[in-house]
Parts: C-alpha cells; sequence; structure tokens
C-alpha cells in the first residue's frame, strides 16, 4: 500500500452535509473568520488607517460604521512606515477616547516569499499561542519582496501561503495592497490575487464633486470609500464612507513637539459624490464616538431635537456603556467634554459643559 505524504480528499456523499460550518462574519456584512482578504486602494485613500480602524474596534468589540463586531484579538503586522505604527494606534486611541493600545503590532521582517516557509511558520505559532484571530499585513507588496507580482506562478505560490495562515489559525487574514495605473483594474499585479482571494475591499478618495475644477486638493476631509466588491460566503456592494481627522499622540519626535496622526472619522453617506447618494453629509469634525452617541439618540428618541443637551449626552452616554474603556469613574464626563467640543464645532451643541 503506498503510504499517503498528504491530506487526501474528503467526500461527502449525496443526500448528506459535512459538518464544517459556514465562515462566520464577526464583522457584520464585512469580514469573515478563517478567510483572505484584500483592503486595496490608491495612494491618500487611508488604506492603513481604515484597517486600524477595523482591527483596534474589533479588538474591544466597539460599534464601527454601525455594526457591532464579535471581538476578535488583533495583530497589526507593518512592513510600511513601521516608525510610525505605534502613532497611528495612539491616535486611533485619542480619536476613540480608548486609553490603552487594543491590539498586538509587529514589525518586520516578514517574507511569504521564503520558500522554507519559516516566516509563515513561525508566524501560525504565534498566532496560535496568542490566540490571534485576525491578522492584517501592511503591505503585500512588502510581505512579497523577491516575487514577480505579474506572474501567475508567484503570485498563486504567495496567496497558497495566506490561505496556509488562515487554514492552520481559523484567523482572518488581510493583506492591504495598492493599484495599479488602472484604478479600476483593481490589485496591482496578477489578476489572480482577486480571483484567490474571499473577499476584497475596495477604497476610493472623492476629490471632487461633478462641478469642482480639477486642481482640487485632497485633504484629510475629502470624502472616501470602502466597497465590498467580492465577497465569497456573503453579500456584495456593501459601502462604508469615512474621512480622515487628525490626532495628537503622547509622543514626541527630537525635537519635542508632539506626535500627530490620522484617524478614520466615520461619515454617513456624501452627497457631493452623485444623485445616488441621497443622504445628507454630515457635518466635518464630528467624530466617530459624537455620531455612534447622536446615532443611539435619535434610534432611542426619534423626536429629538437638535441642538442637544448636557442631560440628553450625559444620559445616552451612560445609557451606551462609556465607561467600559476607562477605569477612570470620571470617564462619561472626560468623554463628554471632547465629544462637546466636536458637536459644538458641528453647531449641534446649545450650552457650555461646565
Amino acid at each position: 500500500m503506498t503510504k499517503r505524504t498528504r491530506d487526501a480528499l474528503r467526500y461527502t456523499e449525496a443526500g448528506a452535509y459535512d459538518d464544517d460550518a459556514p465562515t462566520f462574519d464577526f464583522i457584520p456584512g464585512l469580514l469573515h473568520d478563517g478567510t483572505v482578504a484584500f483592503v486595496y486602494g490608491p495612494p491618500g485613500s487611508g488604506k492603513t488607517f481604515f484597517i486600524l480602524h477595523l482591527l483596534c474596534s474589533t479588538a474591544l468589540g466597539r460599534p464601527v460604521f454601525g455594526v457591532t463586531p464579535e471581538k476578535r484579538r488583533g495583530l497589526y503586522i507593518g512592513l510600511e512606515g513601521d516608525a510610525g505604527i505605534k502613532s497611528r494606534i495612539a491616535a486611533w486611541c485619542d480619536q476613540n477616547g480608548v486609553d490603552e493600545n487594543p491590539i498586538v503590532y509587529a514589525r518586520g521582517p516578514f517574507n511569504l516569499a521564503d520558500e522554507s516557509g519559516q516566516d509563515v511558520g513561525d508566524l501560525i505559532d504565534y498566532m496560535k499561542k496568542h490566540c490571534i484571530q485576525f491578522v492584517v499585513l501592511d503591505t503585500f507588496a512588502m510581505a512579497t519582496a523577491g516575487l514577480d507580482e505579474v506572474s501567475g506562478a508567484h503570485m498563486t505560490f504567495a496567496m497558497n501561503q495566506l490561505h496556509r495562515i488562515k487554514t492552520e489559525t481559523g484567523a482572518c487574514v488581510v493583506a492591504i495592497a495598492h493599484t495599479g495605473k488602472n484604478e479600476k483594474a483593481g490589485i496591482r499585479g496578477h489578476s489572480s490575487l482577486l480571483g484567490n482571494a474571499d473577499t476584497t475591499i475596495e477604497l476610493q478618495v472623492h476629490a471632487k464633486d461633478a462641478s469642482a475644477p480639477e486642481d482640487v486638493p485632497v485633504t484629510n476631509e475629502t470624502p472616501r470609500s470602502a466597497t465590498v466588491k467580492k465577497q465569497r460566503d456573503g453579500r456584495t456592494g456593501k459601502k462604508l464612507y469615512f474621512g480622515l481627522i487628525d490626532r495628537a499622540t503622547p509622543f514626541r519626535n527630537a525635537r519635542g513637539e508632539t506626535v500627530t496622526s490620522l484617524a478614520v472619522n466615520e461619515n454617513e453617506r456624501f452627497t457631493d459624490l452623485g444623485a445616488e447618494q441621497e443622504s445628507a453629509r454630515l457635518p466635518a469634525g464630528v467624530d466617530a464616538l459624537a455620531l455612534e452617541t447622536l446615532e443611539a439618540m435619535r434610534r432611542r428618541n426619534r423626536r429629538l431635537e437638535l441642538p442637544i443637551t448636557r442631560d440628553d449626552l450625559r444620559d445616552a452616554l451612560k445609557r451606551e456603556g462609556w465607561k467600559r474603556n476607562s477605569k477612570s469613574e470620571d470617564a462619561w464626563e472626560r468623554g463628554a467634554r471632547r465629544l462637546i467640543a466636536s458637536l459644538t464645532q458641528a453647531g449641534l451643541w446649545e450650552e457650555s459643559f461646565q
């Protein structure tokens, strides 16, 4: 008898079903356990900040883009601009009122091109040991250094490595990728990348409306969107809207100056992007927690009138369990001060906080 040296096909007879459970979308409608996903877009679209927003929110089980994710322990592997990783995470924490970094992060080197599989094997061992269920590679290009991105054989090899990680850990594996010169063609490189991924999410920058001049610059406030283009185990077409906002971090540079970084500022649809987007654009400068709080208040009291009062905000913050991410008893008050500043800027607050 020939000795079997690899896993064989598993057969399920007609009229029966196997015991494998369907993949679970731990971020409803967006990302599933045990899948490989690509988040891709042009330069300046906010890819890193978008995925960090998902990663950190999921680590805490915080609402994100209108849904509540199941908690997943996250790992961010930064292979580009690694000196700024902690600043990006700290900016997210400041934007969202979180006291401590909620995820694990790592810096290179790491290479999917290693034929020995040592880098991938070490990562799998770490993920198993520390129960990592959501891992991000930033970027796919850096993780495949030495491979030809237009070679089908090379990209298939790299994709097999990503699928190995998901298979052996059960985690969601997300790779951040760039678009090519033709942004409509999707991920830069061989077409097999899109074909072999379970999920793809495309980020776009909407620098102007139809009537704007060609030279309108892209800024932090420029509307951005993320669209689910492919979902092997779910629906496609889900669209998320956001801008970027500058936040201070607790770090200082060599000159003693405060280091700042960007964080995602969630938005509803932007009316100036086309007639099909009929919802009103929310005021720039209202941070994610302020929007989340307002939406919670509106859901509970559809007759709520703006601007809101101090008591309205206090009660809403307490109902939403705002203290859950701080050990301090006055967490809601400190959070309220920050939210009020944001709401005041947008003209949605009617009295000063005493």
